[in-house]
């Protein structure tokens, strides 16, 4: 087993919102070079945060954390996934390399999954599939071939479960979100290529709320847009309009109370909205130029914390908030 590396460290928080208690204030301003500076008053303290990595870590992208609070990563530039414990000690690697059942051939992207019964589903996009395995690894299903229809995959990187079990996949290659049931089945498609209300571009990070709604963040027009469970298209607004930079959408997680966070892969921010897109706070560092996150992509919640993946980083930032 490899050792894992745990750094600790106190982060800094930006929490600006509209309505938040006055216990938190926060302004931006700029600097001759109009680089973003937040000053910021926050009380309680900032979040304690740990950096989760093990030797080998290349291009992480996806996280979800199981029932049993183990740390799933999809360490995609490896080609394969890691399972850490609570405590962020590694317990499995499932690394065989390949096209055959339970192997992996990543793009050095996709993300992973996991329904209610611990069954986690990977996406092996460089071989044209969706595999789904029990929480110990086994391999039960796959599915997913390479083309634009139904079921056929060309680039597949986000992936989400609802609580029906049902699994939703977005394609960078192909402008549509698929939705499959548990077992693969092909059930439905939204999108298309485009700009405009319900279209995409570079589709990456989606989400499900418990009500069936979908939240889908493109990367190369910047928005984050909300579909009805039957695909119809609702609301869509862009990132980091509290310190007025446009900023990039990558990944997506909702909590509990059904507020929407989403990372900003450019700007190395985590941004919450409510569920009609309203900016509620963002955590980052003063200085946008000196993220918290490095190129974070995916969002889990799991051992009442949050678990956010930097790309560029190499690692898993685990934040407790107070």
């Amino acid at each position: 087993m490899s050792k894992v590396l745990i750094a600790v460290f106190l982060s800094t928080l930006l929490l600006a919102a509209c309505g938040v208690p006055e216990t938190i204030a926060a302004t931006s301003t700029s600097e001759s070079n109009q680089t973003p500076v937040i000053e910021v008053t926050v009380t309680p303290e900032p979040p304690v945060e740990v950096v989760i990595s093990t030797e080998g870590m290349k291009d992480p992208y996806g996280v979800a954390v199981n029932s049993l609070g183990h740390i799933y990563v999809s360490d995609a530039g490896s080609k394969r996934v890691l399972v850490f414990d609570a405590d962020g000690s590694l317990l499995a690697k499932w690394d065989k390399q390949g096209s055959g059942e339970g192997e992996f051939n990543t793009l050095g992207f996709g993300g992973l999954a996991i329904d209610a019964n611990d069954q986690v589903f990977v996406v092996d996009n460089a071989n044209f599939r969706v595999q789904k395995f029990d929480k110990d690894g086994n391999f039960l299903a796959q599915w997913g071939s390479e083309g634009t229809g139904d079921g056929q995959f060309v680039r597949a990187i986000g992936i989400a479960v609802d609580v029906d079990g049902n699994v939703y996949v977005t394609d960078d290659g192909n402008p549509f979100v698929q939705k499959f049931d548990n077992n693969g089945k092909f059930l439905m498609k939204f999108g298309g290529e485009g700009e405009g209300n319900g279209r995409f571009k570079h589709a990456t990070g989606i989400a499900v709320d418990l009500q069936g709604n979908m939240y889908v963040a493109d990367y190369e027009t910047k928005f984050v847009q909300k579909f009805a469970p039957d695909g119809t298209f609702l609301i869509s607004w862009t990132m980091s309009a509290d310190v007025s930079i446009k900023g990039t959408p990558e990944g997506i997680a909702v909590d509990a109370d059904g507020n929407i966070y989403v990372t900003d892969y450019d700007l190395g921010r985590v941004q919450v909205f409510d569920a009609e897109g309203n900016f509620l706070w963002a955590l980052d560092n003063k200085l946008i130029l000196d993220s918290l996150f490095k190129r974070p992509t995916a969002i889990a919640f799991g051992n009442g914390k949050m678990y956010v993946v930097n790309q560029s980083g190499d690692n898993i930032s685990v934040v407790e908030f107070p």
